[in-house]
């Protein structure tokens, strides 16, 4: 449905549920969806299915509190500028390690455009940048931030330094919030990651929202952070985390 006649169909079943259909009478309603919006919207009371049994029951507000994982923290970091003291940095360390000089055009971050990497030179390089295997091992066909990368380093004309160096560059910045993260919210876990966006999930327990807004404010600049939100554990996650569950068991079931 388009989403005025879903509005219009909502509207519908929310007076048959209060008695304002005409009749004056109240009107029980059972809906089944896979749409979380609608269940927020329309129901009182939640039940959520998987596996086909039924795994809870009661408000959105209860469901969340209940099997909610704490508060879902997602931030992006800002991608790093030729101005920026951390690129020139590392467009520093690379030409070092092409054996190419550090000019003047580099120090300003406009420079090095001659230099190219190959595979085994972009890997030796970056290893430099970070002091260990955090970026190089990223560097494959298969991870999702170093796969152009690895394919521009792979071909006969090699990966240009500005884009080796926006690379490592950024993923610096990532590994810097993550240590941010696992320093200060031990228990903490990395969710997921897009391009520049990561979701962190940080339990409740003995952390309060208000503090950690301050924390994530008072670190923005340093973190190089774009924007960041924080909320609860949604009912749509929820309701992936029972069916998840209820797969990972039919799984280990069949294995049997």
């Amino acid at each position: 449905m388009d989403p005025i006649a879903r509005r219009d169909l909502w509207g519908v079943i929310s007076r048959m549920v209060v008695g304002e259909n005409g009749s004056g009478q109240k009107t029980s309603v059972i809906l089944t969806t896979h749409s979380m919006e609608e269940c927020e919207a329309l129901c009182p009371r939640i039940g959520i299915m998987a596996g086909g049994k039924l795994k809870c029951i009661g408000s959105a507000q209860h469901l969340k509190t209940r099997f909610g994982k704490g508060y879902q923290v997602e931030v992006k970091v800002n991608e790093p500028t030729e101005a920026e003291p951390d690129l020139k940095q590392v467009l520093a360390i690379l030409l070092e390690s092409s054996g190419k000089s550090v000019n003047r055009d580099v120090e300003d971050g406009m420079g090095g455009g001659d230099v190219s990497f190959n595979i085994e030179a972009a890997v030796d390089a970056v290893r430099k940048v970070s002091g260990d295997n955090y970026i190089s091992d990223k560097i494959t066909e298969d991870d999702p931030a170093g796969y152009l990368i690895f394919k521009n380093a792979s071909s006969d004309v090699g990966v240009e330094l500005s884009a080796l160096a926006a690379f490592c560059a950024t993923e610096m910045r990532l590994k810097a919030l993550k240590t941010f993260f696992s320093d200060n919210y031990t228990s903490s876990i990395h969710r997921e990651i897009q391009d520049t966006r990561v979701r962190f999930e940080v339990p409740s327990d003995g952390v309060r929202i208000s503090s950690l807004f301050a924390s994530l404010e008072e670190n923005k600049a340093a973190l190089n952070l774009q924007d960041y939100g924080i909320s609860q554990t949604t009912l749509e996650q929820v309701f992936n985390m029972h069916a998840a569950t209820a797969e990972a068991k039919k799984q280990g079931t069949d294995d049997r």
